[in-house]
């Protein structure tokens, strides 16, 4: 599982930081009609390597803070996604 604070109608759908614990994600499509769920999904998906079904949203599909599960092995799910967080910061 991934706690994400998630900021639609960005620029771009990229990773910014950390914001109190959960994982910052700008997301470049609007929050109407889960578009911007369905975009933040496909790219933590991407990011750790699986399939996009693989990931889902398991709390906040309507709020910014968001819950998302992941299918696989959460010790290399989080190395990828610590790693891509922190190639966004630096």
């Amino acid at each position: 599982m991934v706690a994400v604070k998630a900021v639609p109608r960005s620029r771009t759908t990229r990773i910014v930081g950390e914001q109190n614990g959960l994982l910052r994600v700008q997301i470049a499509a609007a929050p109407h009609k889960g578009q911007s769920n369905a975009a933040l999904c496909a790219y933590l998906a991407e990011l750790a390597g699986v399939r996009p079904r693989k990931a889902r949203i398991r709390r906040g599909s309507g709020g910014a803070r968001k819950l998302v599960e992941i299918d696989g092995d959460p010790s290399t799910l989080a190395g990828r996604l610590k790693a891509a967080g922190e190639a966004a910061v630096s």
